[in-house]
């Protein structure tokens, strides 16, 4: 069964804790669906908005006006280690399939950890303030980091932690989206794995920018009624959803559906952007009522149907997407503090085609220099700390049923054998049911397509189609008169063996009595029957 959970993180407490929660919980992680449940909570946390990242093993959190990142064991359910740094973590982000840490700073900077080695880079001192949102793209191939300063830089992984470039620690952006006028507040990238993919970026400046970040192409410029505090992306790049101070969303929509265009296709065809628009009044989602205060974070569920939104009173509200209509406050109480971050996890139960082949099950602490090499080359120090993952078994046959019942859709299989045989139904019923001569108003074809005449091609694909269901049953029935032959064999077994524990004295008895319960159970069987 899918199961779903969220991660919620709360910042400083202004107001006296609730007493319905833990004391010093900062972090909690709640089932969704089936259910809504809490599963986890992690005490000592106060982290401002952009400051949290959950692997499979672990949960980082920045803290408020500190330099130090907590660090918390998930199969463990307790704080492992606490990692300090030489300048204040102001946003995170994970990469490289939960590999690489990245960080954002005060002072500007980035820094990748590598928590299986303990290998820390840092960037040179590119931004002029502090960087407010970081995002990494599909493929794990750039970072983008947004700044008070109202740009937005794009890096290289793989300049970034290769072995040459980390060693001057001159590593630079390749490239600089600078059209936003006041901070960025938040940045996402779209789910594509090519080079088809945009980036969203939100700025106090009231606009919502779509640009290509491959070559800082401006494709979208949406003026904004308010400054967004968080942005959220549709997990199929159909819509972009935008928080606002006064606890209300804005919902765009990214297809333009008069002319049949949408972002990705616009990128495709290297269109410049045109001129800023405006999204409808009807977009924007009133919130129930003004108590729940500014909306701090927002998270999509798994299908884009739910929308969870964080608030400063400690508010999770859910919004329902086709209707746009706002529910009643998800958890049944609020959290002690503002809700800065809110993030979906992966869904639990699937069968995912990218399953890592490696887990960090404990974390390395970064070393500032341990692994600096004038060459460029890989130190003989160099380490990891990991745990493979072993391939699941290909002798694990399972029935399609039950692979339907992991799957995120119905599988290909399923659908045609399905297909196959409602058509095999509808045209074994037309010919037998309805004569050539007469005319069927219930018919699902029209008028002379009813009595057409059946070619040789289709009349040997029905019969195939048939011939494969007959198989199918026979193998059913077949499976089923073996599991009734060993469910006898079986009691047969359990009543000899009754009546050797008895200790007949007679042989012509037991054979008696065992002759006695073949017959019963003969009886048995043809009642049954």
């Amino acid at each position: 069964m899918l199961t779903e959970h969220f991660v919620a993180s709360i910042g400083v407490i202004s107001s006296p804790s609730n007493t319905n929660v833990v004391k010093d919980a900062g972090i909690f992680i709640h089932e969704f669906q089936p259910l809504v449940a809490q599963h986890a909570v992690y005490k000592k946390s106060a982290t401002p908005p952009n400051c949290l990242a959950v692997s499979e093993t672990h949960v980082f959190a920045a803290q408020a006006e500190k330099a130090v990142v907590h660090v918390y064991n998930r199969a463990k359910g307790n704080q492992e280690a606490v990692v300090p740094f030489t300048e204040r973590i102001t946003c995170l982000a994970l990469a490289c399939d939960d590999a690489v840490l990245v960080l954002g700073t005060k002072e500007g900077r980035v820094f990748l950890w590598e928590v299986c080695t303990g290998r820390l880079v840092t960037t040179a001192q590119s931004h002029l303030q502090g960087v407010t949102a970081l995002a990494v793209d599909h493929a794990s191939g750039f970072i983008l980091s947004g700044s008070a300063d109202s740009t937005v830089h794009v890096w290289s992984i793989l300049s970034l932690l290769s072995f040459s470039n980390a060693s001057t620690q001159a590593s630079t952006p390749i490239r600089t989206f600078s059209v936003h006028r006041a901070e960025v507040t938040d940045l996402k990238t779209g789910h594509a794995a090519s080079f088809c993919n945009f980036a969203i970026s939100a700025s106090q400046d009231r606009t919502c920018l779509i640009w290509d970040y491959h070559n800082n192409n401006l494709l979208r410029t949406y003026l904004l009624p308010s400054s967004p505090l968080c942005i959220t992306l549709d997990p199929a790049d159909r819509a972009v959803y935008l928080g606002y101070d006064d606890g209300s969303l804005q919902q765009i929509d990214l297809h333009n559906h008069s002319r049949g265009e949408s972002i990705p296709e616009a990128i495709q065809a290297d269109q410049n952007a045109t001129a800023p628009r405006q999204p409808s009044a009807a977009s924007h989602w009133k919130p129930p009522h003004d108590a729940n205060g500014p909306m701090l974070s927002l998270s999509l569920s798994f299908d884009g149907s739910t929308l969870l939104s964080g608030h400063e009173s400690g508010a999770i509200v859910g919004w329902d997407v086709a209707s746009g209509r706002a529910q009643t406050n998800i958890l049944p109480n609020r959290l002690p503090g503002p809700v800065n971050n809110l993030n979906f996890l992966r869904t639990v139960g699937s069968r995912s085609t990218g399953n890592p082949s490696f887990q960090s099950r404990a974390i390395v602490k970064p070393k500032v220099g341990a692994f600096d090499n004038p060459n460029g080359l890989v130190p003989g120090n160099y380490g990891m700390n990991v745990e493979l993952c072993a391939e699941p078994s290909m002798t694990q046959a399972q029935s399609t049923f039950q692979q339907a019942l992991t799957a995120h859709t119905f599988p290909l299989e399923l659908l045609e054998d399905g297909l196959s045989e409602l058509a095999v139904w509808h045209d074994g019923a037309a010919r037998a049911e309805v004569p050539e001569e007469t005319n069927d108003f219930m018919a699902f074809d029209d008028g002379p397509e009813t009595s057409r005449t059946i070619t040789l091609e289709e009349q040997n694909a029905d019969l195939k189609a048939q011939l494969e269901s007959l198989r199918r049953l026979q193998k059913a029935s077949f499976s089923k008169i073996d599991k009734l032959s060993a469910e006898r064999k079986a009691l047969l077994q359990r009543e000899q063996q009754r009546l050797t524990k008895r200790g007949t004295s007679r042989p012509q008895s037991r054979a008696n009595g065992t002759q006695e319960a073949e017959d019963d159970l003969s009886n048995m069987d043809e009642s049954d029957d």
